[in-house]
């Protein structure tokens, strides 16, 4: 009779362990879901105002916003957009260079004035 007692604080313990394996796992996995749902959310947001997309999310997004439970900033530091968002005490940052078609646009025309004039135009210009 011993011997059946015996299996029955170590099953207890087994089962302890695995209990907590399970949860530190579903934990973790919420965590993850945390993060990237924060990157997507952050990736969004700099993109409406990199764009100057005619949203009133966008407007509020430089004084700073709440989505979901996440806090999220974007400052607009001239050429580049700096991104922030944290939930948690999870911080994550993003920066990126603001769209300029104009630019874009003068660079095209150049290199179609050069091909149409015969000249060729190398990688570096």
């Amino acid at each position: 009779m011993k011997l059946r007692g015996s299996y029955t604080v170590e099953a207890a313990f087994v089962m302890g362990m695995l209990l907590l394996a399970v949860t530190q796992g579903i934990l973790w996995t919420y965590r993850l879901k945390d993060q990237v749902v924060g990157a997507m959310i952050l990736e969004e947001a700099v993109e409406w105002v990199r764009y100057d997309e005619e949203t009133p999310l966008g407007e509020n997004l430089q004084k700073g916003l709440e989505i979901l439970g996440f806090g999220v900033r974007v400052a607009d530091e001239g050429t580049y957009l700096e991104g922030t968002v944290e939930k948690n005490g999870q911080k994550r940052e993003l920066s990126m260079k603001r769209y300029e078609p104009e630019e874009f646009l003068r660079k095209v025309s150049m290199i179609e004035e050069g091909v149409e004039h015969g000249n060729s135009v190398s990688a570096g210009d």
